[in-house]
């Protein structure tokens, strides 16, 4: 039965998000933009980034003067063209000089090491067969296998799959558990590592169907700034959308707002939510009928924001581990997802999970209920990001990403330039929300949810445990 209904409801999510993620068959066409693929930092003045099939991979190489590839050898043959610029690489006692238009060829099993010699070059590389110890990880020979030095300490070990984690002031943890993993928890609190029910078992769905009384399909969580929290019911199989608040002092349910049928009718999938505890108002965003959902929290009164392009994906696939990532059968197109406040609350920030633009847009006259037209006018570029299921807005005004392509936490600071401040390839499977708690520690919730059948078509390649992580900021 809980087999069953979890195909059901992967089927529905599939519905809902217009197209989905799955990975794709090496053997199959692949068609990908090349250009939109996320860079991978590899060392000091040093990025990479590339694809691959089944019998070969090609790479491209940015690097600056000075740069470095230190001495390492494989199997692979290895065709390097230099498009722009030049490198010195040196094997076997001899050192090659290769410039701008230039091609080595290195078969397999020489030790080798490059030199950038000129700022700004370029270096495609082609391998045959692929390269196995980039896709699975195991490349040590730049000392940190695509790792950054930030340290993730590990809050949870999870055999079932988090959604999303928030932090309450004192540094309590609390994690949705994802409606694409158990049907029998929605929600959680983590104490001493272990995962338990909150508030209480009664309020978990244990594999029953779905009632008023009961959560549904939790995902989007939030403490505004008077330490309540806030969670999305996305209500999959309710077919009801509602926002649940609680008082974690007393462990009691504070409020259940049920949003009417006329603005999130049936199949809406609201997965990201922001609080404005100052004026009384909630935030949240669609990804189905893409839009930015205006809830007052006094009145209950609720209106919808859609139709703007700002909101919906950009035409660009997501790329991980040199793989298009499809949903439905077709290349992902997921639209606004993460969404965020400003510290004063004054400005809404979002953008699309395939899309490379942050947006934001004046709370005000959101909250005054202005046109469509004024809303539209008043939105403006914030910034560029990564693609990303989640992101948060610091009290200075940096913006963090979970960086899918690039395993990563992605940092977009105050002069827009955007930093991986923590990266790793064998932990970060799909990160799938960061958090901000206190004394400037930072929580990840990863869950591989690429690899859940909805994504995959077929059966659940996900190996648990699942994480929650946290780092210093």
């Amino acid at each position: 039965m809980i087999k069953l209904k979890l195909t059901i409801l992967a089927v529905a999510v599939v519905s809902f998000f217009t197209n989905s993620l799955t990975a794709q068959n090496i053997k199959e066409i692949q068609h990908i933009k090349f250009d939109d693929l996320g860079w991978e930092q590899l060392g000091d003045k040093l990025q990479r980034k590339y694809v691959y099939g089944e019998q070969g991979m090609l790479a491209l190489f940015k690097m600056d003067k000075g740069a470095k590839v230190p001495l390492h050898q494989h199997p692979n043959e290895q065709t390097s063209y230099i498009t722009k610029g030049s490198v010195k690489v040196t094997m076997q006692g001899k050192d090659y000089i290769v410039k701008a238009g230039e091609v080595l060829i290195i078969p397999g099993n020489i030790p080798h090491q490059f030199e950038c010699l000129e700022d700004g070059t370029l270096d495609v590389d082609f391998f045959a067969p692929p390269r196995k110890d980039w896709i699975e990880g195991t490349a040590s020979y730049f000392g940190n296998n695509g790792k950054t030095n930030n340290k993730l300490e590990v809050v949870a070990a999870m055999d079932i799959r988090p959604g999303d984690v928030a932090v309450s002031a004192e540094g309590r943890v609390f994690a949705t558990i994802h409606p694409l993993g158990s049907q029998k928890t929605q929600l959680v609190e983590i104490v001493n590592g272990k995962a338990i029910p909150y508030p209480s078992d009664v309020y978990q769905k244990n594999g029953k169907k779905a009632s008023d009384a009961t959560f549904d399909a939790m995902l989007g969580l939030i403490f505004d700034k008077n330490n309540q929290l806030w969670v999305i019911d996305m209500g999959l199989e309710l077919g009801k959308t509602r926002l649940w608040a609680f008082d974690i002092s007393k462990n009691k349910v504070a409020q259940k707002i049920e949003l009417p049928l006329s603005v999130a009718p049936k199949g809406t999938f609201m997965q990201d939510v922001a609080i404005d505890e100052k004026n009384g108002f909630a935030y949240l965003a669609d990804i189905t009928n893409p839009g930015i959902i205006v809830l007052n929290l006094k009145t209950k009164k609720v209106r919808r924001f859609s139709g703007h392009s700002s909101l919906q994906a950009e035409d660009k696939d997501m790329i991980i581990k040199g793989k298009v990532t499809h949903f439905g059968g077709k290349p992902a197109r997921v639209a606004i997802d993460p969404i965020t406040l400003s510290n004063d609350r004054e400005t809404i920030f979002f953008g699309a999970m395939n899309g490379n633009s942050w947006y934001k847009v004046p709370a005000k006259p959101l909250r005054e209920g202005k046109s469509d037209t004024i809303i539209s006018n008043s939105i403006q570029k914030a910034g560029n990001k990564p693609f990303s299921d989640g992101a948060i807005t610091d009290a200075e005004g940096n913006h963090y990403f979970t960086n899918l392509q690039d395993h990563a936490i992605t940092k977009l600071d105050l002069t827009g330039k955007l930093t991986n401040i923590v990266q790793d390839k064998e932990k970060l499977l799909w990160p799938d929300n960061v958090y901000q708690g206190p004394e400037d520690w930072m929580y990840i919730s990863v869950n591989q949810l690429d690899s859940t059948p909805a994504f995959t078509g077929a059966g659940d390649e996900g190996k648990p445990p699942y994480y929650i992580y946290r780092f210093k900021k």
